[in-house]
Parts: structure tokens; sequence; C-alpha cells
């Protein structure tokens, strides 16, 4: 009875940190950069990406014993041992059916960003063209769709930014700007603070 305590506890902490990890690689530089003030720690946990498939089966074979250990019959022969007090919020169904959706958003942010990130339509005031600049930002560090959602999302927050285009696979973001508002340097410091490293700047 102790081991399969120890079994269900044990599936679906697999599970939870196998979908934690997913997220690392986007996770991961923004804790290093606030906390310990590593910039362009992004290059850090590029090597991540390769394991995500690996630790998607992972967790969800984990949740599938959790789910097999939880649900399954007991034996009516000898049933001596059996609990009949009411489990623990962490021993409980609902708990693992937490536990499931908490695996299956992770997933889901890890494979399909964009749906949890709200895209910002700007209205667009008339404005000189002379003051309208586009740069290009060859970014260090990007590994997968999640860092584009996250560098564009964080960008086009900035006051003055009109237009956002990021690319893990070029390593670049496309960026339009009114000078008047907001500049490089302050676009550069957003991408920063989200632990990547830019390399090379280009005005177009």
């Amino acid at each position: 009875m102790a081991i399969n305590k120890l079994n269900k506890k044990a599936s679906m902490g697999t599970a939870v940190f196998s979908a934690v990890s997913l997220k690392l690689c986007c996770w991961g530089p923004l804790l290093l950069t606030s906390v310990v003030g590593i910039s362009g720690s992004s290059v850090y946990f590029s090597w991540l990406v390769t394991l995500k498939p690996y630790l998607l089966v992972i967790a969800f074979l984990s949740l599938g014993l959790a789910f097999f250990q939880v649900y399954k019959k007991k034996g009516g022969e000898d049933c001596s041992n059996c609990e009949t007090d009411k489990p623990s919020f962490f021993k409980s169904k609902f708990y693992l059916w937490l536990v499931t959706a908490f695996v299956v958003v992770m997933t889901l942010v890890s494979y399909y960003p964009q749906i949890f990130h709200s895209t910002t339509t700007k209205e667009l005031v008339a404005t000189n063209n002379t003051d309208i600049q586009t740069v290009k930002l060859n970014i260090e560090g990007m590994v997968c769709s999640g860092c584009e959602e996250n560098i564009s999302h964080s960008v086009n927050k900035i006051d003055g930014v009109t237009n956002v285009s990021t690319s893990y696979e070029e390593g670049a973001s496309i960026i339009e700007f009114d000078t008047t508002k907001t500049n490089v340097d302050e676009i550069k410091k957003a991408i920063e603070s989200k632990g990547y490293l830019i390399t090379i700047t280009k005005d177009r």
C-alpha cells in the first residue's frame, strides 16, 4: 500500500516536472536575468528544445500511470487493509485532474504560445513619415515559437512601436517604431530583460 502511494506521488510529480521543463527554455532565461542578472542567459537553455518531445511523452505516460493507480479496481478477496477514510487533497482524484489540466495547459503554452498571447491592435495616429524608423535586431537565444511570441509581445507593449515581426528560425526581429515616442535602446532593453542577447542592430 505504501509503495502504491509513493508511485502515485512519483507519477504526478514526474508529470508536473516534465510539463514545467517544456517551458524552461523560455522561463529559465527570464529567471536568471531577473534574479541573478545574467544577460543573454537564453543560450544556456537552448539544449532543452531537443528534449521537448521526450519530456512530453514522459509527462503523459506518468499521468497515465497515475490514472491507472487511482482508478484501478481493488481486489475483492483481501480488503482488510483498504483505505476507508476520505483521502487527503493531494491523494484525491480532484488533485489528479488538476495536475492533468496543468500538464495540458503547459503543453499548449509550449507548442501554441500564440493562444495565450492576446494580439494588441494599436490605432495608428497620423504622423510624419520621417519619424517612423525600422530596425532589425539579430537576437541570440531564440529556440522556439514561444521565444518569438515572448519577444514580440514584450516589444509590442512599448508605446511607439507600430509593428513587430520576429522569427526564431532567422534569429531576428524586425521592429517599426515612432522615434518621437521610443528608441532602439528602449526596445533592446525590453528584449534583453527577457534573457536574450542582441548581437547586431541594423537600421532599415
